[in-house]
């Protein structure tokens, strides 16, 4: 069977102030389609899941270990497993971007 939805008739939910999230998810990857307020400062965090970022709208400086990533609307990244990173909006756009995550983060359904 078919697993097909349309990220506007997902429902959004909240995952710290400023930022929101959509999940669509199979049972070995995922996606999510993040909104991140221009005021929001997320953690610098890591997981075990390998995760590829694509920014849609906005910009940002991504922090992965050591490095500062510049990023806009189009720049994509890779993050491997385990390692530390963020995202800090650096304009006062709304940041839109999909993040792709394998295995899926059971922590988001």
């Amino acid at each position: 069977m078919t697993k097909m939805a349309n990220f506007k008739s997902i429902a959004e939910k909240t995952a710290r102030e400023g930022v929101t999230r959509r999940v669509f998810s199979g049972e070995n990857s995922m996606m999510v389609l993040n909104t991140i307020q221009a005021f929001a400062q997320p953690a610098l965090h890591q997981h075990p899941h390998e995760q590829i970022t694509y920014i849609l709208q906005g910009e940002c400086d991504f922090t992965m270990g050591d490095e500062v990533i510049k990023m806009k609307a189009g720049d994509v990244v890779l993050v491997p497993p385990d390692m530390p990173h963020t995202l800090r909006p650096t304009s006062d756009e709304t940041i839109i971007n999909f993040d792709v995550f394998s295995p899926i983060r059971e922590d988001y359904l």
